[in-house]
């Protein structure tokens, strides 16, 4: 089981100085948010692509190698 664990720390230094403002926090809230959509678009592609890969190569395979029937199967 993972676990996450707060890593910052004043005293090394790890801890952001600077501290955001509302406004600034909501216009990287939403780039993240533009950032997601279209990380979901290009997903989505590649997922229909590979559909669409996936679909072609069974038919070439159909097509070239068509299935025999094995010896039991003969009668």
């Amino acid at each position: 089981m993972n676990c996450l664990i707060e890593t910052h720390d004043k005293n090394k230094g790890s801890f952001p100085e600077q501290e955001f403002t509302e406004e600034q926090f909501f216009e990287q809230f939403a780039a993240l948010e533009d950032g997601l959509a279209l990380l979901q678009i290009h997903m989505r592609g590649m997922s229909e692509n590979a559909e669409l890969f996936g679909s072609l190569a069974r038919h070439m395979r159909r097509s070239i190698c068509p299935t025999t029937l094995s010896p039991s199967e003969d009668t």
